[in-house]
C-alpha cells in the first residue's frame, strides 16, 4: 500500500467515524428541538375607560410558567398596581360588574413617568396547558391604585386567558439558545463528512 493509499484509507475511516458521531448527534439535536420553549402572548385592553393596555407574555420555562406583563397608559407615575389571574369569569363579565375571584397573585407593577410599567412572575409547577385549559375560564387583570380601607380596586386592564382563533393568544416557539438551529449545523457537518468520504474513496481507487 503506497503513501497516498494509506492517507486515503485513513481519511475514509475518519470520515466514517465522523458520520457515526453525526448520526448520534442528529438524534440528540432532534431532542433539543423538541424542547423548544413555547410562548403565548395576550393583549390586555382597557376596562372602565382607563386607556390602559399592554401585553401578558406567558412562557413555559420548565419549572413553571413565567408571566411577563408590560403595560402602557398608566395614569400616574409611582403608583403601584396589583394584578392577578382571576378564575371563573371573563373580561366581559368583569366589565359588567361580575368580578371573578382572584386565584393567582402576580407581582405588582409600579408606573413610570412615561406611563409604562412591567413585572415578571414565575408560577411554579404551572403549565401552559393547565392555564389555557378551554374548560376553565380565566382572565388576567390589572387593578387601579389601592386605596386604604377600600378593598380590591377595580380592574382597569384585562385579557382573557384563551387560545382561540381570531382573538386569543399568539403562540411562538422560541429556541432555547440563539444562533443556527442544531439540525442546520448537523446537516452542514454531514455534507462535509460525506465530501471527505467521497474524496478519500477516489484517492483509494487512484492509488490501488
Amino acid at each position: 500500500m503506497n503513501r497516498s493509499t494509506r492517507l486515503a484509507t485513513g481519511a475514509l475511516l475518519g470520515g466514517a467515524a465522523l458520520l457515526a458521531v453525526l448520526t448520534l448527534a442528529l438524534g440528540m439535536g432532534r431532542d433539543a428541538l423538541a424542547q423548544e420553549t413555547q410562548s403565548l402572548t395576550l393583549q390586555l385592553t382597557p376596562s372602565r375607560d382607563s386607556g390602559v393596555g399592554g401585553t401578558a407574555t406567558l412562557t413555559d420555562v420548565g419549572e413553571g410558567v413565567e408571566v411577563e406583563l408590560n403595560m402602557r397608559g398608566l395614569p400616574e407615575a409611582g403608583v403601584e398596581h396589583i394584578n392577578h389571574v382571576h378564575a371563573g369569569g371573563s373580561c366581559t363579565a368583569d366589565r359588567a360588574g361580575n368580578v371573578a375571584p382572584a386565584t393567582i397573585p402576580l407581582k405588582n407593577i409600579v408606573a413610570k413617568e412615561d406611563g409604562t410599567g412591567s413585572a415578571t412572575t414565575t408560577l411554579e409547577d404551572a403549565t401552559l396547558d393547565s392555564l389555557f385549559d378551554p374548560g376553565k375560564d380565566r382572565y388576567i387583570a390589572l387593578h387601579s391604585e389601592v386605596e386604604e380601607g377600600e378593598g380590591v380596586p377595580p380592574v382597569i386592564s384585562c385579557a382573557d386567558v384563551v387560545e382561540a382563533a381570531g382573538g386569543g393568544a399568539v403562540s411562538t416557539d422560541l429556541p432555547e439558545t440563539g444562533g443556527p438551529r442544531p439540525a442546520m449545523l448537523l446537516a452542514a457537518a454531514a455534507i462535509l463528512a460525506l465530501g471527505t468520504v467521497a474524496g478519500a474513496t477516489r484517492l483509494v481507487w487512484r492509488g490501488s
